[in-house]
C-alpha cells in the first residue's frame, strides 16, 4: 500500500527550523539585499523594509496587486492560505511567496533588475568557482567513471547556496560517509545501457552549481548519452541563488574568458545551444510551491519521453516530498507518486524533509549529531526508475 500524503511542515513553531527559516534567516536576507543594492530609491528600500517587517511581525498574508504575468498562478497558490499569517503557515508556501513579495517590491518586472544578482556576481567570478570547476574538467577515465564523477559534482556542488552561508563554506569536498543515500551506479547502469533520449535538468542554484550541471550535460551529449539536455530554469528570481535562463549565459561569457578546460567548455556549450541539443525553458511552475504531484500537463507531457529527470537542490526535493515529514521506510517513488519519467534527486540536506535513507543510519545521526538535516553537510542521489 502506498504512503498517505503528509502535510507540509508549517512556520507556526511545530517544525523549529521552519519557523527560525521564516522569522529570522528569510528578513535578515532582505535586509541584506538593501546592503547589496545600495543604489535602490528610497520607495523600493521603504517597500523592502517593510515586507521584512510583516515577517517578522506576523502580519496577515496578502496578495500582491496585479497587473503581473503570474498573477493568476499565486492567486490560485494563496487562496488555501489567505486568512494565514507568514508565522502560521505551510513553510514552502511562506518562503516563495516572501520572495515574490519581494520582487513586487523591488518592481522587477519593471526593471528585470535581479536583486539577488550582486551575490552572484560574487560567486561566480570566485577564484573558487575556476578551481573546483576546472579540477573537474581534468579528470580523465572510462565513460562510467566520468560519469560518476560528474553526477558527485553536480550533487556536492548543491552546497554552493548563497542563501545559507554554513552550507556554502563546507564547500563541494565530501567524505564517502556523507551521501546517505547513493543510486549512482544504477543511474549509470539506465544511462549507459538504453538508448540516449532526452535528459531534463530542474536546476537550482547559479554559480559553481550550475557549472556542474553543464559539465554533466556536456558529457551526456559529448558521449551520446542523451539526445538531447533541457534545462529547466526559474523565470523569476527567487531564494537568493537560483538559475535564470540569462543566468546560463552570463556564467557562459564569464568562464569562456578563462584559459584551458572552462574556456572549452563554454565553446562545447555554445555549440550545443546552437544545434538545439541544448535547451533553456524558463517555467513559472518552478517559482511557487507547487508540489511535484501538481506539475501542469504542459510540463508532464515534456517529461513522458524522458530518459532521465535529475531534479537538483533543496527546494526541488521538498517539492517532491511536499516539504513533509515522512515515515522512515518511505522511498523517493512514494513521495513523487505517480510521476511521468526515471527520476533522480541530487540533493545536500538543507532541511528537515527526507525519504530513502536506511532508517538506522536516520536513527544513529538524530543520536550522534544535532541539525544534520539542515546543515548541508550531508547528501543523497536517489532514483526512481
Amino acid at each position: 500500500m502506498p504512503h498517505p500524503y503528509p502535510d507540509p511542515v508549517r512556520t507556526d513553531g511545530s517544525n523549529a527550523f521552519a519557523r527560525q527559516s521564516m522569522a529570522e534567516r528569510l528578513p535578515g536576507i532582505f535586509d541584506e539585499v538593501l546592503d547589496r543594492n545600495p543604489d535602490y530609491p528610497p520607495e523600493i528600500k521603504k517597500r523592502v523594509r517593510a515586507l521584512r517587517d510583516e515577517i517578522v511581525n506576523d502580519a496577515p498574508m496578502d496578495l500582491f496587486d496585479p497587473p503581473a504575468p503570474d498573477h493568476d498562478l499565486w492567486a490560485r497558490r494563496f487562496a488555501p492560505h489567505e486568512d494565514e499569517t507568514w508565522l502560521g503557515t505551510d513553510w514552502f508556501f511562506a518562503e516563495t511567496f516572501a520572495y515574490r513579495h519581494l520582487l513586487a517590491a523591488s518592481d522587477y518586472w519593471t526593471t528585470r533588475r535581479d536583486p539577488f544578482r550582486p551575490y552572484k556576481e560574487e560567486e561566480l567570478r570566485s577564484e573558487a568557482l575556476r578551481e573546483v570547476v576546472g579540477a573537474a574538467l581534468e579528470v580523465d577515465g572510462s565513460r562510467r567513471e566520468l560519469l560518476g564523477h560528474r553526477l558527485l559534482n553536480c550533487l556536492w556542488g548543491n552546497r554552493m547556496d548563497l542563501s545559507m552561508k554554513g552550507v556554502l563554506e563546507q564547500g563541494t569536498e565530501a567524505k564517502d560517509e556523507h551521501l546517505l543515500a547513493n543510486d549512482l551506479p544504477e543511474v549509470a547502469d539506465h544511462l549507459l545501457d538504453g538508448p540516449p533520449g532526452p535528459v531534463h535538468f530542474l536546476m537550482d542554484n547559479a554559480g559553481t552549481e550550475e557549472a556542474f550541471d553543464l559539465v554533466l550535460a556536456d558529457l551526456l551529449l559529448g558521449h551520446d548519452l542523451a539526445r538531447r539536455v533541457i534545462l529547466h530554469v526559474k523565470m523569476a528570481p527567487v531564494l537568493v541563488s537560483d538559475v535564470l535562463g540569462e543566468d546560463v549565459f552570463w556564467l557562459l561569457d564569464v568562464i569562456e574568458d578563462y584559459e584551458g578546460p572552462l574556456r572549452d567548455l563554454a565553446e562545447r556549450i555554445w555549440g550545443h545551444l546552437r544545434d538545439g541539443r541544448l535547451r533553456i525553458v524558463p517555467d513559472f511552475y518552478w517559482n511557487a510551491d507547487a508540489p511535484i504531484r501538481e506539475i501542469p500537463p504542459r510540463l508532464e507531457e515534456t517529461f513522458r519521453d524522458a530518459q532521465l529527470v535529475v531534479s537538483k537542490g533543496d527546494a526541488n526535493y521538498r517539492r517532491i516530498t511536499n516539504d513533509a515529514l515522512w515515515p522512515p521506510e518511505a522511498t523517493l517513488a512514494d513521495a513523487a507518486g505517480p510521476f511521468p519519467a526515471p527520476l533522480l534527486a541530487l540533493r545536500t540536506l538543507k532541511s528537515d524533509t527526507l525519504v530513502g535513507v536506511d532508517p538506522d543510519t536516520r536513527a544513529r545521526l538524530d543520536r550522534e549529531e544535532e541539525n544534520w538535516r539542515t546543515k548541508g553537510t550531508y547528501g543523497v542521489a536517489q532514483f526512481a526508475p
